[in-house]
């Protein structure tokens, strides 16, 4: 091999390792992001449980308000 190609090769693969190093920080970023959403997901679930038990408690109690009008 030529050192022309030799050097082609070189190059090209030093960027693909430069490449692959940004897209794993990438990766590793979207993957804690992804975490973090989750738990958000998770906090926000249980707050919608408990919003819908106390919407269905306030229900309750009014239509028992209505009831003795």
């Amino acid at each position: 091999m030529s050192f022309a190609v030799l050097l082609v090769n070189s190059t090209t693969t030093r960027e693909f390792h430069c490449f692959t190093r940004e897209f794993n920080d990438f990766t590793r970023e979207f993957r804690c992001f992804t975490r973090e959403f989750n738990d958000f997901t998770r906090v926000f679930r249980c707050f919608t449980r408990e919003f819908n038990d106390f919407t269905r408690v306030f229900r309750c109690f009014t239509r028992e308000f209505h009831d003795f009008s």
